[in-house]
């Protein structure tokens, strides 16, 4: 069988492209070089033209009856292709504070730590530590860690948002880290 030409896709009556469902997938296939083509010169860098065209394609098959001149169906295609480009612009700008994560940053490298050292240190050692904590960490963090409970229960419990819960609990960590390796140095600052 041969491949649909452009012309005998453009040709067809109204009537018949409702009984031919492959009518639309021939016909986005004939002019898939030209839409892919509009799309990577429009795009240039703001955004990706396959997401252009595939987008485009649905628009244009949901809206197929609307195309009264098939002959035209290579400018109509374009035109939505183009249109497409121009609502995805618009719907960036109206979220600027959006960011692609395409790469994941690199993760900085854990500082080596003498595991035993660490050894040494029990539970009334960071007991201790976590009464030189500021009161509101020092709370948020007694009730995570030496009373198991979660961050829902303790955001309830202290009338913070969850993320309040969880930066607390991670400021009481980096201040326990330092008390604590200040009391396995020798110096005091607990």
């Amino acid at each position: 069988m041969l491949a649909p030409t452009i012309d005998s896709l453009s040709s067809r009556s109204c009537a018949s492209r409702g009984e031919d469902l492959h009518w639309f997938d021939d016909l986005a296939t004939a002019h898939l070089p030209a839409l892919r083509a509009r799309a990577v010169q429009l795009c240039r860098g703001h955004g990706d033209p396959d997401d252009i065209v595939q987008d485009a394609l649905m628009r244009a098959f949901v809206a197929r009856a609307q195309m009264k001149e098939p002959e035209r169906a290579r400018g109509w295609l374009l035109t939505i292709v183009t249109n497409t480009f121009l609502d995805s612009l618009r719907r960036r700008r109206a979220r600027p504070g959006e960011v692609a994560l395409d790469v994941d940053p690199p993760m900085p490298e854990p500082e080596p730590a003498d595991d035993t050292a660490w050894a040494d240190l029990d539970l009334d050692d960071v007991r201790a530590a976590v009464s030189y904590l500021p009161d509101d960490v020092r709370d948020t963090y007694r009730m995570f860690a030496l009373d198991g409970r979660d961050y829902t229960h303790i955001a309830h419990a202290l009338g913070v948002p969850k993320a309040t819960v969880g930066t607390r609990i991670l400021r009481a960590r980096k201040r326990l880290r330092q008390l604590l390796l200040a009391q396995l140095g020798g110096s005091h600052v607990l």
